[in-house]
């Protein structure tokens, strides 16, 4: 079973292409209050403090002023816009006072909404393309991932039903190796409706590397339910059973799907190699023979069948090798027809195995063929096939594999 690895070092998918065209100078009309008059003015000459200084006179003057508090929010949205020194933290804190600013005026007003809905679009959008901006730059200077990562929470904190920014916080929490805080906004995209393959993998990926294998489960299942067909969500699941401590549970799950689509070749093999870690090695046979049946092209099915011969012909070797020895302890006390007995069972023993080794060569030289033409590492296959060429005397065949097995450096 091979464990697929996620590529975290990657460019950003599904990122905005959106372009807004805003008139951000707020409602019309002149305001009754000096002191909002006041502010409009100072916020046109970029008296930022002025300007809300001016507001809170007004908001205390007046708690529900809604108009006070869209001015203010359009204040805010100007600093961000023309004030990117602000340090993560604070620009968060920023964003975060806008937000509420904004919020609070709708509360007040609901006629601001259209016009509000528009400024939040504006924040949003800059600071999701400041992300992408510092994910760029990430590339030669990994400090900016972390940039990234605050521009996008930024965006999430704006649009919170946005799955896009939390999933691209993730990526660039990733690529500043912070592995586990990757985690929650990871959670939080898919909860908000994010869906692809990718983002379940990797997350499943992280709960592992966290030693939480259980929650790796849970989010392969419901990988699967999106993407039954799926090899790599099969195979990363498949493992995830295997690593739970789920073997059985695991066994039937599969053993169900085969008895519904028996032709599917993905139930097979993965059933097939639950088998094969289990020790129940005709079984496992059984079910990959019929995997590589249904798909001659099938590498991993062809490694695992080979793998289920010889590992049944280990097992038969011991069990030759615990009789022999039990002859030699006792000899003296067995009978000679007892003493026959065990001889013939041993030499029966030892035919088998040969035949078992002899039976792994095929599928293992083609799971070898297969793999080498996609480039892929074959040096496992190789340490298999050389043991089974040595186990049924194929002296050159064994010689040619050294190399390739990683047998003949010295």
């Amino acid at each position: 079973m091979n464990t697929m690895q996620p590529a975290w070092k990657r460019s950003l998918g599904g990122l905005l292409a959106i372009g807004l065209f805003l008139v951000l100078a707020g409602p019309g009309g002149c305001s009754s209050d000096p002191n909002i008059e006041g502010a409009k003015l100072d916020l046109r000459n970029k008296d930022y403090a002025r300007a809300l200084e001016n507001v809170e006179k007004a908001l205390q003057r007046n708690p529900q002023n809604a108009e006070a508090y869209e001015l203010k929010g359009r204040i805010i949205l100007d600093i961000l816009a023309n004030q990117q020194n602000l340090d993560p933290e604070a620009r968060q804190d920023t964003v975060r006072a806008m937000v509420a600013a904004f919020q609070k005026a709708v509360e007040l007003d609901p006629k601001l909404q259209e016009n509000v809905l528009n400024q939040l679009r504006f924040a949003y959008v800059r600071e999701f393309q400041n992300g992408v901006n510092a994910f760029n730059r990430g590339r030669e200077d990994a400090t900016y991932y972390l940039h990234a990562a605050s521009y996008f929470e930024n965006a999430t904190i704006i649009q919170p039903d946005s799955a896009g920014a939390y999933v691209n916080e993730a990526f660039s929490l990733l690529n500043a190796g912070r592995q586990a805080e990757a985690i929650p906004p990871l959670e939080t995209a898919i909860a908000k409706g994010e869906n692809s393959k990718d983002t379940y993998l990797i997350l499943a990926d992280l709960y592992r590397l966290q030693q939480q294998p259980e929650k790796a489960l849970e989010v392969l299942e419901r990988a699967r339910e999106l993407y039954p067909d799926d090899p790599e969500v099969q195979s990363q699941l498949l493992n995830a059973y295997v690593q739970a401590g789920k073997v059985d549970e695991a066994m039937n799950v599969y053993k169900e799907a085969v008895e519904r689509e028996p032709d599917n070749k993905l139930y097979r093999y993965n059933y097939g190699s639950l088998l094969l870690e289990a020790g129940r090695y005709d079984e496992a046979i059984e079910h990959l023979t019929k995997a590589t049946e249904l798909d001659p092209e099938y590498a991993n099915a062809f490694y695992n069948l080979g793998a289920a011969y010889i590992n049944k012909a280990v097992d038969v070797n011991d069990r030759a090798i615990a009789l022999d020895d039990s002859l030699r302890a006792n000899r003296s006390k067995l009978s000679r027809e007892q003493q026959q007995q065990l001889e013939e069972e041993i030499a029966r023993l030892v035919e088998e195995r040969r035949q078992l080794f002899t039976q792994a060569i095929p599928p293992l030289e083609r799971a070898r063929a297969l793999m080498e033409a996609r480039g892929e590492n074959v040096q496992p296959i190789c340490r298999a096939l050389f043991q089974a060429y040595v186990q049924t005397d194929q002296t050159e065949k064994a010689k040619e594999v050294e190399a390739c097995a990683g047998l003949n450096d010295n």
